[in-house]
């Protein structure tokens, strides 16, 4: 199995093989859903204040704020994902 991670801002990366999928949370049904996340205490937020970006699903119903774009961390997840690593 390969273990890779992916820089998600300002140092903190993700397991890439937990990604689910990466969506845009300017919309009022991935707002309410970070917001139920939060109060569940299921929401990682690396945005350190700054503005969210990029929510991230993973596998396990956790999800993860990101200040990036999903635009970037798209081509961060295919670009790693083609790579052959030992």
């Amino acid at each position: 199995m390969d273990h890779y991670f992916i820089s998600v801002g300002y140092g903190n990366v993700v397991p890439a093989g937990r990604i689910l999928s990466i969506g845009i949370p300017d919309s009022a049904p991935i707002k309410r859903d970070m917001a139920e996340l939060r109060s569940a205490g299921r929401l990682i937020d690396y945005s350190k204040g700054r503005r969210t970006r990029a929510l991230i699903y993973l596998d396990n119903g956790y999800a993860v704020a990101s200040p990036m774009l999903p635009e970037t961390l798209a081509v961060r997840f295919v670009g790693r994902a083609g790579k052959k690593d030992a």
